[in-house]
């Protein structure tokens, strides 16, 4: 019976997909910002719901409006889709995404922005792109670990992206990001770590009868008269304390403890 299940999300998901690719090569090129924001909290909630990936918002309230850099925790795949289902943004991928068949077309019709992972002349330029897209009043979400986790801790945070938010003069928002069964216990199921493939994943999501996506929401960060690397330990703490992991990293000195 759960195998016929599958069968059949897998169906809706192909069905999906096609409709995600159409809607990124011929709808969203053509549409204003209001307008796409809306199209992309639909089409990621319908691709949820095909998952039977329910989000859960908690912590402080998302602003609807106005610039903001998103920072977040990585675990999946599933990450832009959770975020997206709630707040649209635009997002930061590694370059090799915008190559790859279908996806890639649907992260380039939907206005990511790629940057070249390990190359700093690369992160300046992204950097600044993003900061360009904040200025313009968008919406931008990163994941500074700069890679995917199994979730049960938070990578180191690069810095250079969190530059933008400090050039635009945008706030930051941390978002932590973690994943629960139907029975409240965390799930690898999502989890997108190491050589696993993209197929390999999706298919164990597709085997899970209900997944969880929790997004704990951190105060918001007015960035002025922080440093990029003040904010991405800030921004790393807030996340971690609300997965519960123990963070040990020291802050940054000198550092200018004061409420963020």
């Amino acid at each position: 019976m759960r195998r016929r299940e599958s069968a059949a999300r897998a169906g809706r998901l192909a069905a999906h997909l096609l409709s995600l690719y159409a809607h990124a090569r011929v709808v969203a090129p053509r549409t204003g910002r209001a307008e796409r924001e809306v199209l992309i909290r639909t089409l990621a909630r319908r691709l949820l719901d095909v998952l039977a990936v329910r989000v859960r918002v908690t912590g402080a309230p998302l602003p609807g409006r106005g610039p903001l850099l998103l920072v977040a925790n990585h675990v999946s795949w599933l990450d832009p889709y959770a975020i997206n289902a709630v707040l649209a943004a635009r997002f930061v991928a590694k370059s090799e995404v915008a190559g790859w068949p279908v996806v890639g077309t649907i992260a380039r019709g939907f206005d990511s922005l790629f940057i070249v992972r390990g190359s700093v002349r690369d992160a300046a330029r992204t950097k600044d792109r993003v900061a360009a897209a904040l200025r313009a009043g968008d919406r931008v979400a990163v994941f500074p670990e700069g890679t995917t986790t199994d979730g049960t801790g938070v990578a180191r945070f690069h810095t250079a992206l969190l530059q933008a938010a400090i050039d635009a003069g945008a706030p930051v928002q941390p978002i932590a990001i973690r994943y629960t069964d139907a029975a409240g216990l965390p799930s690898r199921a999502p989890v997108f770590v190491g050589d696993m493939t993209l197929a390999a994943s999706l298919g164990r999501v597709l085997a899970t009868p209900e997944l969880h996506a929790h997004l704990a929401v951190g105060p918001g960060i007015p960035v002025a008269g922080w440093s990029r690397r003040e904010l991405a330990w800030l921004t790393r703490r807030c996340i971690a304390n609300a997965l519960g992991h123990r963070d040990d990293a020291q802050p940054p000195r000198p550092m200018r403890l004061r409420a963020a």
